[in-house]
């Protein structure tokens, strides 16, 4: 019985340890399964953290500020191929541009805007533009460089962490090294009508005085066939070249019964042309004093005179006109015509920004450039600043206030 206690015992004490090792090797697998467990799921973790971080740089947002608006653009809208995008959209309400058929508008200039395009039209012109415009159903996204070339008055700082722009009052579109073709061959002269030399951009008018003494220091003479009389007539050296060109161009469409009928004068001839127009209105009645205001709307002081700088000329068109007056009903010849009712008029409104000449005294800047309407009257600036003249509207007293 003892004997057969002792087996029993044994027994028992064999399959304790075998239930023992059993559990023992059970909690080992649970234990490896839990730190397997806990290692996959900190990987997975690990994996779903990289990825938010990686998308969320893929959605990285570029802060365009505005005034007091800022806007946010992703990676994707503000930049392509590494060029940075500015949308026009929230440009044009910053800046209270009008929206117009693809495109914006302000201060009479615009830009127009095709999608997947790289060009654009401005003022009219064709534009290229440095990648391809991008539109959706929000915004209308252009190159941040060429935004800073085509809209004068604002500017864009891009050298912080946000994208700042700030504006003036006087915003406007500009068509720059536009392509254009002369009716002629015109290459001996674009050095002088492309010139930017400081002199051509004196200023004279009521205001502004050059003085006695004042003198050009290269009058060269114009070419007798674009000349009214057999009295020689003079313009500065680069101003002279510039209407060579335009007249060439001229004579070569049939406009060749235009000429030139005044250009530089001295001081003397200046004084005694301004002399004999006070003369002249003392004589319908008026005092000494209301005729020199009289004669001062329509004529200069030689100190005050734009003629004596030698870079304005005054054009006439004998075949059709007798005395220069911008319509004839407004002469003492009831059959005259009026330099604005010639063929001359109209080619010279629409093209002669391309030689460098503008309009000096148009009608609708009287009260700005101080003198009477006269379309006869062209000014020679330079093509640049005819180019944003012609594309502005703007009289050249409202450009130097502006854009100098």
């Amino acid at each position: 019985m003892k004997q057969e206690n002792k087996k029993n015992s044994s027994y028992n004490k064999i399959r304790n340890n075998l239930y023992a090792n059993v559990e023992r090797h059970e909690l080992t697998e649970r234990k490896t399964f839990g730190i397997v467990a806990l290692s996959a799921l900190m990987l997975a973790s690990i994996l779903l953290f990289v990825a938010a971080m990686i998308e969320t740089g893929s959605k990285k947002e570029y802060i365009y500020v505005f005034g007091d608006t800022e806007q946010e653009l992703s990676e994707k809208l503000a930049f392509s191929d590494g060029v940075q995008y500015i949308d026009m959209v929230a440009l044009a309400t910053f800046c209270n541009m009008e929206s117009i058929e693809k495109g914006f508008a302000i201060n009479g200039t615009y830009i127009k805007l095709e999608n997947g395009s790289s060009l654009a039209t401005v003022n009219g012109f064709n534009v290229s533009l440095s990648e391809k415009v991008i539109i959706d159903e929000k915004h209308v996204l252009i190159p941040i460089e060429d935004a800073k070339k085509l809209i004068f008055g604002i500017d864009i700082d891009i050298s912080g962490e946000k994208t700042v722009i700030t504006a003036t009052e006087n915003i406007y579109m500009i068509a720059k090294n536009v392509e254009f073709d002369y009716v002629t061959d015109v290459s001996a002269y674009l050095e002088y009508i492309n010139s930017k030399d400081q002199y051509i951009s004196i200023l004279a008018n009521k205001q502004h005085s050059i003085g006695e003494d004042f003198s050009p220091a290269k009058l060269v003479e114009i070419p007798k066939k674009y000349r009214r009389t057999d009295r020689v007539l003079k313009l500065d050296l680069t101003a002279e070249k510039a209407l060579e060109a335009m007249m060439q161009d001229m004579f070569a469409l049939g406009i060749d019964d235009v000429c030139v009928q005044s250009a530089y004068r001295t001081y003397a001839e200046q004084q005694n042309l301004f002399n004999n127009y006070v003369n002249s209105e003392i004589n319908k009645g008026l005092s000494r004093d209301e005729a020199i205001a009289n004669a001062n709307k329509y004529s200069a002081r030689p100190e005050y005179s734009e003629h004596r700088t030698g870079l304005c000329v005054d054009f006439f068109v004998p075949s059709c006109m007798l005395e220069l007056e911008n319509y004839g009903y407004e002469g003492s010849y009831p059959n005259d015509v009026g330099f604005t009712e010639t063929n001359a008029y109209p080619w010279l409104l629409k093209n002669c920004w391309k030689y460098g000449f503008i309009l000096r005294y148009p009608e609708d800047k009287v009260d700005i450039t101080g003198y009477s309407y006269e379309s006869w009257h062209y000014r020679f600036v330079g093509l640049e600043v005819a180019s944003i003249i012609h594309q502005t509207g703007l009289s050249y007293e409202e450009y130097l206030e502006i854009f100098k």
